[in-house]
């Protein structure tokens, strides 16, 4: 179990929790984690899931891209628990529940 967590930005301090895998995006039919006052975030703007009991974190084609540790995220990017990351203009942390 993983806890995804707002660091700052409009939703600073709102968490969600997810077993395997979480979608983060602008539009709620769409993502699990909603973030609907980040303009600068996609519909479907990256994810977050397990794989092989790491996890990864993907963008998805999103407009103004996913950024950990200063640099762009495009394909599956290992993650670690703890680690800070960036979708549009809001700071997201994921850390084990």
């Amino acid at each position: 179990m993983y806890i995804l967590e707002v660091l700052s930005g409009p939703l600073d301090g709102k968490t969600w929790s997810f077993e395997m895998e979480i979608t983060i995006g602008r539009d709620d039919a769409l993502a699990g984690a909603c973030l609907t006052l980040d303009r600068y975030v996609s519909r479907r703007h990256a994810q977050l899931r397990e794989d092989s009991g790491s996890l990864v974190l993907t963008d998805l084609a999103s407009r103004n891209g996913t950024k950990l540790d200063g640099r762009v995220v495009t394909d599956d990017t290992p993650i670690a628990p703890g680690a800070r990351f960036t979708v549009g203009r809001t700071l997201l942390r994921v850390k084990r529940a």
